[in-house]
């Protein structure tokens, strides 16, 4: 039998950032409410669609006055663990609320508070217009991540209200809530305020130079002035009107070529991230920190979806992969491809083959050089894979399958009925609840070393899990690609 979950909702963690304040740092609000209330409102954002199923994500109400978190606990007179959840939606959408992220089984099976949080996303917590607007508009392009250090300083000093310790506080996120936690270790105002971190296809190559920032700025406001828009009017504009900017901005092709499919990221600059994470990590700046990454099978094939993108020659396949890696080693690199996509049944499509390619480029790699980098600073670090295919056959294990065992929010339609979800959601939910508690994933029913015993790590895959080890060929491989262009997402 469960445990019993209370449920928290809407809690406000942050002073006013409505109005004269928009673009300002989020500072901790002093007084605590904890009663049972509603969901609270969600950061303004557009419309994003469900690529499995293609239409769109049911909105809940936008506001941007949107700084508030939601606890799910045992019970307040507990000292538990603490697992925050950070969401993902390319720093442009989703929410602390959606049906997915309910805590409740997780608090419940874990025996840990969970805490999920509303954050600043795209235009009003990730777009620079510091240095365009010469100073007139403050934001630095992190706004949205200082919300998220801002709800860990509301976390340290109130958690215990709510049956939460304060000493055990694990942050866990998915795609660009894990690409968050990089950033977060790699802060020195937010590294002390929690203990552990759980990436989930995420790792540290997402960010933006003060550079890139500006020019990512420049072309907002070229859409802006499109609309008939000027910049000294954006503190006064309704966030209706800052939407409608961003949408022109991101229906833009040469705006996607330029910049990629993430154009609003943390940035690099002062005190709050003065490094790029996978630096930082590597020169041993969070190895007081445990970490757990981890990745999925066929992330990219969440995104060929959602671009549409069916490649169907050689040459269009060559021509793709040559935007990532030198000339000479294409050959190479579809070789090894054509074999792992072999091992794991998966058919040798030229799609299959690019969505493979990116995979590994923007998700396996760079999460087995933020735990490389952990291990050799010093650090303790742990890694998964998750090989559970989906009944719909063209998606694979893709991007974000991972949530559903994490929260048991699983859906038949996409993570299929047969005994096996429920197993993983029973073993997931174990290892990262005793991650939680133990700062180890390793349960008695899965035992699990850390990453530097030969590059060991967990596999869930498909009808069972088991210890495997990383290719070496596939390491050496891939190390001929450098940090900076692994960061060109």
């Amino acid at each position: 039998m469960g445990i019993n979950i209370q449920q928290f909702l809407g809690v406000c963690y942050s002073t006013s950032i409505a109005d004269e304040k928009r673009w300002q740092a989020s500072e901790v609000r002093s007084k605590v409410s904890t009663e049972l209330a509603n969901i609270g409102p969600i950061a303004p954002q557009l419309t994003s669609f469900n690529p499995v199923s293609m239409s769109p994500i049911k909105s809940l109400r936008q506001n941007e006055e949107c700084l508030n978190l939601n606890v799910f606990t045992p019970g307040r007179d507990k000292n538990l663990p603490v697992m925050v959840w950070i969401h993902g939606g390319g720093f442009q959408s989703g929410s602390a609320s959606l049906p997915e992220y309910d805590g409740t089984k997780l608090a419940s099976a874990g025996n840990v508070v969970v805490v999920s949080i509303n954050y600043r996303l795209a235009c009003l917590g990730f777009l620079r217009l510091c240095d365009i607007s010469h100073g007139i508009i403050p934001s630095t392009g992190n706004e949205g991540l200082g919300d998220q250090i801002t709800a860990l300083k509301w976390i340290q000093e109130n958690i215990h209200h709510f049956g939460g310790d304060r000493q055990n506080v694990t942050v866990f996120g998915e795609s660009a809530g894990a690409m968050s936690i990089a950033c977060l270790l790699a802060s020195p105002v937010a590294n002390t305020l929690f203990h552990k971190a759980i990436l989930q296809s995420g790792a540290g190559h997402t960010y933006s130079s003060i550079e890139k920032a500006n020019m990512v700025a420049s072309e907002f406001v070229n859409s802006a002035n499109q609309l008939g828009f000027a910049i000294e009017q954006f503190p006064v504009l309704s966030s209706e009107a800052l939407l409608s900017i961003q949408a022109h901005f991101l229906a833009r092709p040469d705006v996607y070529q330029k910049f990629g499919i993430l154009p609003f990221t943390p940035v690099i600059e002062n005190e709050l991230l003065p490094l790029p994470p996978h630096e930082a990590i590597a020169k041993g700046k969070a190895k007081h920190i445990i970490i757990l990454a981890g990745t999925n099978a066929d992330e990219w094939t969440f995104f060929a979806a959602l671009l549409q993108q069916n490649i169907t020659s050689k040459e269009a396949l060559e021509g793709a992969v040559y935007q990532l890696i030198d000339a000479k080693d294409i050959n190479p690199c579809l070789t090894q491809i054509d074999e792992q996509l072999n091992n794991r049944n998966r058919p040798v499509s030229y799609q299959n083959q690019l969505s493979e390619v990116y995979c590994e480029f923007w998700f396996a790699q760079p999460c087995h050089r933020l735990l490389d980098n952990q291990i050799k600073a010093g650090g303790r670090a742990f890694r998964y894979k998750l090989c559970r295919r989906s009944p719909k056959e063209q998606f694979g294990c893709t991007h974000a399958a991972d949530i559903g065992f994490v929260f048991d929010t699983t859906d038949a339609y996409f993570h299929g009925r047969e005994p096996r979800v429920s197993q993983l959601v029973n073993e997931i939910q174990s290892s990262w609840a005793a991650f939680a508690h133990n700062d180890t994933p390793a349960t008695a029913e899965n035992p699990w070393p850390s990453y530097e015993e030969n590059l060991c790590y967990m596999l869930f895959d498909h009808q069972h899990s088991y210890l495997a080890e990383h290719s070496p060929k596939s390491i050496d491989f891939w190390s001929r690609v450098s940090d900076q262009k692994l960061a060109s997402f």
